[in-house]
């Protein structure tokens, strides 16, 4: 069987391909609630001052994001990606981020008390006035290489 593609056929996939590529690299600023959960990828955008609180955000890409000022209290994030965002006064009491990713993440004054962290990921994040020891680890990975299992039942 002979395959080839024809020069339109290419065209379109470049343009396709195009498109994709320049929207991928416009932040985009979200100002209302329902906006991210019908992003669910938001990779690089700005998060000001929003109640999210006891919202089901699972699945969220806030990679390479400005999350300030955002209260996630009691939201359920499981798998959510933060890698290499930026968090500043955060609150995700009570929330759940189970296998959530914070890989190279940069928090400031972030709140995790009585979060469940199980599997979550901190690889390379840096933490300043911020206590991920106040979260519930279970297969928690920390900063520093290590893993916190003290709350695994």
């Amino acid at each position: 069987m002979d395959r080839h593609t024809t020069p339109s056929a290419g065209l379109g996939f470049l343009v396709g391909l195009g498109l994709l590529l320049s929207s991928a690299a416009i932040a985009q600023d979200v100002a209302e609630p329902e906006q991210l959960r019908m992003l669910g990828r938001c990779s690089g955008c700005v998060v000001e001052g929003l109640d999210l609180s006891g919202r089901r955000l699972t699945g969220v890409d806030l990679s390479e994001s400005t999350i300030r000022d955002v209260d996630f209290s009691g939201a359920n994030l499981n798998i959510a990606l933060f890698d290499d965002a930026t968090l500043e006064n955060v609150s995700f009491a009570s929330a759940n981020l189970t296998g959530a990713s914070f890989v190279g993440a940069r928090l400031i004054n972030v709140s995790f008390e009585n979060t469940i962290l199980k599997a979550a990921v901190f690889d390379a994040a840096i933490l300043e006035d911020t206590d991920i020891g106040r979260g519930i680890s279970c297969n928690t990975q920390l900063p520093d290489d290590t893993t916190d299992s003290t709350e695994c039942n």
